[in-house]
């Protein structure tokens, strides 16, 4: 494969693992950040300072060939960084390939959960549609398995009281009848996955990656098995969930964002389309194996470093 420079956006969690998945190939990667990170600094990766406008980035990617984004923000700051992004790789000479972020779930089906995405997201969507100067794949796999796991086993940050799930106080909230389609997939396994598709030929619209698609209900019976302990369950249907949002006067928004992500998972749209899924496994993928639940965890516990 011919060496390409590879832009990373966002010096974040997953950032890390990308970073150490295309150290792994003869690719260059450069990080785009607002500012140094230790992590990054200590990896000798080379960093480069923006402020994420389009004339900030211009001169930054000139010498780059694919653009990942894996910045992540609930507000304008995503649309100004993707629409800058975006103009910038069409004055680049080099740069016709971006994956904007996304890490949703099934985004064809469900375009509009969970709901803070339609502004953002949303708008991000469009625009690269409405456009065939640049190539790009939209990357989805569910939730991030690696909540499953003890925070030093990862770099991904706990999500208390947005992950339904906690494995300490043996607790979980079944959002919606806790049988519609959820996706678990490693944050290892998708930068080995957004690693891989830096050298695939064309890019389908829509990218899905999957560990295991299960159910909550599924994921209840097989930790309380693990353990071997009852869990405490609590309940919220759809439609308490919908009513609490539909009630939502201007207080602390992240209470909103947190039913919007019950909804998600409530709705079922965060399974994976099982069929297109398979189908990029048996061939974009059909040289990768993604780890299961048991496998992650189990890998977890027997390491004494980040898996």
């Amino acid at each position: 494969m011919t060496a390409k420079t590879i832009a990373i956006a966002g010096a974040g969690d997953v950032a890390k693992y990308l970073v150490e998945e295309l150290a792994r190939t003869s690719h260059k990667t450069v990080v785009l950040s607002r500012a140094n990170r230790d992590w990054f600094v200590n990896k000798q990766v080379e960093i480069r300072i923006t402020d994420y406008t389009e004339a900030s980035l211009i001169p930054l990617l000139k010498d780059v060939d694919v653009l990942i984004s894996l910045l992540h923000d609930n507000g304008d700051f995503y649309n100004e960084a993707h629409l800058a992004m975006i103009a910038a790789c069409n004055k680049s000479p080099r740069c016709k390939r971006f994956i904007p972020s996304e890490c949703g779930g099934n985004i064809e089906d469900y375009p509009q959960h969970p709901l803070f995405y339609v502004p953002t997201h949303g708008t991000i969507r469009k625009v690269l549609a409405s456009q065939l100067d640049l190539e790009y794949t939209l990357f989805n796999l569910g939730w991030f398995m690696d909540y499953f796991i003890p925070s030093d086993k990862s770099y991904m940050k706990p999500l208390p009281g947005i992950w339904p799930l906690d494995l300490k106080q043996k607790t979980l909230r079944i959002l919606g009848s806790g049988d519609e389609p959820v996706t678990f997939t490693a944050a290892r396994d998708v930068a080995r996955a957004l690693a891989h598709l830096v050298d695939v030929p064309d890019w389908p619209e829509y990218t899905y990656v999957a560990g295991e698609t299960t159910t909550w209900n599924q994921v209840l019976r097989r930790m309380e098995n693990r353990f071997q302990t009852k869990f405490e369950i609590s309940k919220r249907s759809q439609s308490e969930i919908e009513k609490s949002i539909d009630s939502f006067d201007d207080g602390d928004i992240s209470s909103l964002w947190l039913d919007h992500m019950d909804l998600w998972n409530a709705t079922g749209a965060a399974g994976l389309p099982v069929d297109k899924t398979e189908q990029l496994r048996s061939t974009i993928f059909n040289n990768m194996k993604f780890m299961s639940i048991e496998d992650f965890m189990d890998k977890a516990k027997a390491s004494n470093r980040v898996v």
